[in-house]
């Protein structure tokens, strides 16, 4: 019997479970790859796309979120006969991650996010952390991201150990006495102490396959505080709190206010970004550095931070040498 399932019945090994309260509203996907820890997520959507995985007797999207009670059919999908190739986390990239933890406890894990990795798997992405974390945490029944960052980005990252967990911290980012706050670099010398902006943001329409936010009258309202740290000439550090939760806000509001973040490929100056190369940098320089949380179900109030990496503290040594 797997931790967290009821099991009903088993019909030529299909297995029906029931829905259980710690599982209820979760996503069915994300429903399927607790289960099926060592299955690949490939193969996950296969069985949804093939109507192998059935809900109530009938076929779901992957975005359906299941219900108290729900019967979910779980296909007899067999690792050893999958036709996508199963691997191992690698051991390198476990302890990596094993070493960036910042706090954990029985409800929460937060970390100190890497530049560079995923939140989770997809498109050239076999492992994404929340897949590291299942693969190498195998006794631990439930585990999600609480909510995303970007790929480029360094910082703060929550994953909750309990569906509980999970609805108060998503509620929790929310909240007034919740806040977030980012550091940047940004181009130029951007001579404002404290400053709210509201662009209104939407998704650019294209034949793209990547595509952009951008500031839109038709958009959805997006607020950033913004606040002057330090002045390096024509660099200037920055801290951004953010009161609404749109892709990629921080980044598209410094662009729309002529100072782009430093090492933005898809929003920043290509050539700004060149001269900084010389100097090291390697990587976006946005990090997701404070975090500050109310838990309402568990009458808490936890803080977490997150420091800046080396080579970006390096980079800010260059650039105060050089002003």
């Amino acid at each position: 019997m797997t931790s967290g399932f009821k099991y009903i019945v088993t019909v030529s090994k299909a297995k029906l479970v029931e829905v259980d309260e710690g599982h209820a509203g979760q996503r069915i996907d994300n429903f399927l790859l607790a289960h099926f820890t060592k299955v690949p997520k490939s193969r996950i959507y296969r069985a949804l796309r093939s109507g192998e995985v059935r809900v109530n007797k009938g076929r779901v999207k992957p975005v359906y979120r299941v219900k108290l009670g729900d019967m979910v059919r779980l296909p007899p999908i067999s690792v050893e006969h999958s036709s996508d190739k199963v691997r191992q986390a690698p051991p390198d990239l476990i302890q990596r991650l094993e070493n960036q933890i910042v706090f954990e406890n029985e409800h929460l894990l937060v970390i100190n996010k890497p530049a560079g990795l995923a939140v989770h798997s997809g498109t050239g992405e076999y492992w994404g952390i929340i897949e590291v974390f299942r693969a190498s945490r195998v006794n631990q029944p439930f585990l999600e991201l609480a909510h995303r960052i970007d790929k480029e980005t360094s910082g703060c990252l929550v994953l909750a150990k309990t569906r509980r967990a999970l609805l108060d911290v998503q509620n929790g980012l929310h909240a007034k006495e919740s806040e977030k706050e980012y550091v940047f670099l940004a181009k130029g010398d951007w001579k404002v102490k404290k400053r709210t902006v509201e662009h209104a943001l939407e998704k650019q329409t294209n034949n793209s396959v990547s595509s952009k936010m951008i500031g839109a009258e038709t958009g959805k309202q997006a607020l950033t505080i913004f606040s002057t740290k330090e002045r390096f000439g024509q660099h200037t550090l920055m801290s951004a709190s953010i009161l609404t939760g749109r892709t990629h806000q921080i980044r598209v509001h410094a662009q729309l206010e002529g100072h782009p973040v430093a090492g933005d490929k898809r929003y920043g100056d290509f050539e700004y970004n060149r001269a900084l190369q010389k100097q090291g940098l390697q990587r976006m320089f946005l990090h997701a550095s404070y975090l500050k949380l109310h838990l309402s179900s568990l009458s808490q109030t936890l803080e977490f931070q997150a420091p800046l990496p080396e080579e970006l503290k390096n980079l800010c040594k260059l650039l105060r040498k050089g002003k």
